[in-house]
């Protein structure tokens, strides 16, 4: 085969793939994840792949083991796990939040690992028809993307609802993973079958995603939004303490020092100035307009792990009901300690 012929078998099993991911990117109208955590994605990706493939090299020819049952069994447990470790991380460190943007990382690191996969496989399977080749590397390129993306999303999605917490908010998505990528190495539809099937389904379903999660991230700015900017005046026209939140923060001085209280309550008022301008910068990239990195960021998130260490963890006990730290808060503190 021809060094044209190979680019042209790479490129057509490929570059639709970063163009769907792209077109994912575009139509994320608050611009969720920037160019540079897209591009990590691909890398982990890439990253995942190479290892799987020597993982899965090592064990068929040390262990002898049948290439039929791994390749359905084996091999779609390692590399959903490899790839889902990426997911996993950012979720668990608060940098994704909502299912958008899990989705976008999700198939940004199908996109990586898909890169490499089809990289070996064109050079193992050289000889098969440009036709053949379209539908498996597209197919199995979208495959990847898609099933890392439903471990993204099942678990935004678990976490926001309340029904599982933990690791366990991630075992949903990575069994469902596993099942479609040992049901497409099986091959239980033809080619064009599981090609055309993927190229239907998945622009659909992200489709239902991008509507679901952009109403819940407008309900969550609104709802969240009107209620740190009227306490946050409560607290700078001194009526705060009025209130009933203010009363409950009275009360803890009979088990707190006074010291500690007053720390908490600049804590609460640091986390909602913060709040309110990480809302702010989303509904700037909304509107098209860009959004300059602040220095006195830095400073307040600085003042903010300060006074976090300092009430210590009898302090944020008692300070919960008032500031609950979900998981879409720390997501918004971490957009404005690293908006890119």
């Amino acid at each position: 085969m021809t060094a044209g012929a190979y680019l042209l078998r790479f490129c057509v099993g490929v570059v639709p793939v970063f163009a769907f991911l792209g077109a994912l990117a575009f139509i994320d109208s608050y611009k969720l994840v920037s160019f540079r955590r897209i591009l990590r994605a691909v890398v982990w990706g890439c990253g995942a792949a190479g290892f799987c493939y020597l993982v899965n090299s090592a064990v068929v020819a040390g262990a002898g083991w049948d290439t039929f049952w791994y390749s359905r069994l084996g091999a779609p447990i390692l590399e959903e796990v490899a790839k889902a470790i990426w997911i996993i991380w950012l979720i668990r460190t608060a940098q994704t939040g909502f299912m958008v943007d899990a989705a976008i990382c999700g198939v940004a690191t199908g996109a990586g690992f898909a890169l490499v996969e089809n990289a070996t496989d064109l050079h193992l399977l050289g000889g098969s028809t440009l036709a053949l080749w379209t539908l498996r590397g597209f197919g199995t390129a979208m495959m990847h993307g898609g099933t890392t993306a439903i471990v993204g999303v099942s678990a935004i999605y678990a976490r926001a609802s309340g029904r599982l917490n933990g690791i366990a908010a991630f075992v949903p998505g990575l069994l469902l993973a596993i099942a479609i990528h040992s049901a497409w190495n099986a091959a239980v539809l033809t080619p064009l079958e599981a090609s055309i099937t993927i190229l239907l389904g998945l622009p659909v379903l992200f489709s239902v995603l991008f509507i679901v999660s952009e109403k819940s991230l407008r309900k969550w700015m609104g709802d969240k939004l009107d209620k740190d900017v009227e306490l946050l005046r409560m607290i700078s026209t001194g009526g705060f303490l009025d209130t009933n939140a203010g009363r409950y923060l009275r009360t803890l001085h009979r088990s707190l020092s006074p010291y500690i209280v007053g720390d908490m309550l600049c804590l609460l008022q640091v986390s909602l100035e913060l709040s309110v301008r990480a809302k702010g910068d989303l509904m700037r990239r909304e509107a098209g307009f860009p959004v300059e990195h602040d220095a006195s960021v830095a400073a307040q998130l600085c003042e903010l792990d300060f006074l976090t260490k300092s009430i210590g963890i009898a302090g944020r006990r008692a300070l919960s009901p008032l500031l609950p730290f979900s998981q879409r808060d720390l997501w918004e503190m971490h957009r404005l300690s690293d908006p890119d």
